[in-house]
């Protein structure tokens, strides 16, 4: 579980990405954003209260300023259910009744992220108020889902070496184009898309432990920190070292 503070003061538009394994609860706190997904788009503005959960494909377009806070909550492999995408991301206008306890959360979090301790020694779980947005992964699977689990697992433990399309048909018995069909159909983005969302978000993690970006950058799989400063600050809006400092000193 992990929080921060963002704020973003010109104009960004973020690539379409996903966040493996972490459903996000973000409040607005002030400006507006565009919140695309596969088949919609939404406007984010101040006070809206917004839940995506993992493995939802979606572009941010920011005009001009847009400030938040957000929470990630780990979850593991809850697997891409047969819906809408709008229909799982959640937006609540005016969502001034979550403040209080958001915020309070958010300061538990704030606290210890490492340890993920309260004040009493007791690991912090997500309130109450907050458990009716996570939903539970469906016990039933089928093959395109197997298939793609599989490269998702294989992506997230290989994600610090080069990793070949031939590789991915190799290990799913499918073409390239047929892999490429029905991972960007299924997730919203291709595989080596993907591939590139993870090295991102996992470098992100890094970066709260690590102060060396050139190892971050090998760690992570990027072919020297030059490759990884561009590809980070198209994904994130905002260079490492300005992304370290937010975080250090939030």
């Amino acid at each position: 579980m992990e929080c921060a503070t963002i704020c973003y003061s010109r104009s960004h538009f973020f690539p379409m990405h996903l966040h493996p394994d972490l459903i996000t609860f973000s409040y607005i706190l002030g400006g507006s954003a565009r919140l695309i997904l596969k088949n919609t788009s939404i406007t984010l503005k101040e006070n809206d209260f917004v839940i995506i959960p993992p493995y939802v494909a979606h572009q941010t377009q920011i005009n001009d300023f847009f400030y938040y806070k957000v929470i990630r909550v780990p979850k593991s492999y809850s697997f891409i259910e047969e819906s809408d995408d709008y229909s799982r991301v959640m937006v609540i206008p005016n969502g001034m009744v979550y403040k209080s306890h958001f915020d309070t959360w958010f300061d538990a979090v704030q606290q210890d992220p490492i340890d993920l301790l309260d004040s009493n020694g007791s690991p912090i779980e997500v309130p109450k108020i907050f458990k009716k947005f996570l939903r539970n992964s469906p016990s039933n699977s089928n093959r395109w889902q197997e298939l793609l689990k599989t490269t998702i697992i294989h992506f997230e433990t290989n994600y610090n070496r080069p990793i070949l399309v031939e590789e991915l048909s190799d290990l799913t018995h499918l073409s390239d184009s047929h892999l490429q069909r029905l991972f960007k159909n299924k997730v919203g983005i291709s595989p080596m898309r993907y591939l590139l969302n993870l090295r991102i978000e996992k470098a992100k993690a890094y970066i709260k432990t690590k102060d060396s970006f050139t190892d971050i950058a090998y760690d992570t799989g990027f072919y020297d920190q030059s490759h990884f400063n561009k590809y980070f600050k198209i994904n994130v809006g905002m260079t490492p070292k300005h992304y370290s400092r937010l975080i250090k000193n939030d």
